[in-house]
């Protein structure tokens, strides 16, 4: 078994492995930041300590006492660390717009979990490139990268009541280098109103409302949000 000094520097390494992790996440603005993946780190490697190591004093007791049948399963509480998790990652989950996000910061907190286990079975090498390798994949292939390109869910625009008013919107669209992959149009008493949806766009997210400002010149578009 490990002594108190060993356990306080898994306790720690676990922490920052986990903060490192949640530090990308909170750059990017996202539910779940630094005090959350470092907390995550430091209480599932607690516990993994705890299920490798918590329980030889009952064996000695056993071995003491001559109690034959008694029989300890340290997998036990790490198992349930790795189920118990879901209900966190659940709630970083949301669905907005018809699109789901939080998706990619909900397996971050389920991986953290298994660095912070990893961390307190003493494997740090192991945790360390786990670290390594979550960070730089969650990095360069975010949402808007080149290589996975420019992602949307949708566009919503309520028109006038023009009959042509559609087919002047797709025009526009078409102008600006916008290829819709679905367009729903439904007739309202003040108006038409579309739904719009786009598998790629020519920009990150983050600049789609100078991309469609131009939009809002026209004088059939009553109002515009993405």
């Amino acid at each position: 078994m490990p002594g108190t000094l060993e356990c306080l520097l898994r306790l720690a390494l676990a922490a920052l492995c986990g903060g490192i992790i949640g530090l990308e996440r909170e750059i990017r603005l996202k539910e779940a930041g630094v005090r959350t993946h470092l907390i995550v780190g430091f209480a599932s490697c607690m516990m993994m300590i705890v299920s490798k190591y918590g329980f030889f004093d009952m064996l000695e007791f056993a071995a003491a006492h001559n109690y034959d049948t008694m029989k300890l399963d340290p997998s036990r509480i790490a198992a349930g660390l790795v189920t118990a998790i879901s209900f966190l990652g659940a709630g970083t989950i949301f669905t907005r717009n018809r699109g789901i996000t939080g998706l990619t910061t909900a397996a971050g907190l389920w991986a953290t979990v298994g660095i912070g286990m990893t961390t307190g079975a003493g494997m740090y090498w192991l945790s360390i490139f786990g670290t390594c390798f979550i960070v730089v994949i969650q990095a360069i292939l975010h949402r808007d990268h080149v290589l996975v390109g420019h992602v949307t869910a949708a566009v919503f625009v309520q028109l006038s009541d023009e009959l042509d008013g559609p087919e002047r919107l797709r025009q526009a669209l078409e102008g600006l280098g916008l290829t819709p992959s679905g367009c729903k149009f439904e007739r309202r008493d003040d108006g038409v109103s579309a739904t719009i949806h786009f598998d790629r766009l020519p920009c990150p997210a983050g600049e789609l409302g100078r991309l469609l400002a131009p939009l809002m010149a026209e004088p059939y578009i009553k109002s515009l949000r993405w």
